[in-house]
């Protein structure tokens, strides 16, 4: 579990949830839409999952710094922004 912010888990899983998103807005397929999804959740269990463990571990004491580089930070932000679009696009019935 050591630098796995730092690993390319945290790059590669975003940017199929853009690659993913992309290609269901020129394509329409609904499996990449799904794709897109579960590859942008994917992290944020994780991620979510080691803060439970450190919470029930060591209560409320633990300070965890996360390093994130831009092109980390840059492909979450343009999977969750995407993932959105899409998902208006889906309810709208575009």
């Amino acid at each position: 579990m050591n630098n796995l912010l730092s690993s390319n888990f945290s790059t590669s899983i975003p940017l199929a949830s853009v690659i993913a998103s992309i290609l269901y807005l020129i394509n329409g397929n609904m499996g990449l839409y799904i794709l897109s999804v579960i590859c942008l959740i994917m992290p944020a269990v994780v991620f979510f999952c080691v803060a439970v463990y450190l919470f029930f571990q060591f209560e409320r004491t633990p300070t965890v710094e996360i390093e994130l580089d831009t092109i980390q930070l840059g492909f979450v932000q343009l999977a969750t922004i995407l993932v959105c679009i899409n998902s208006i696009l889906l309810i709208l019935g575009s």
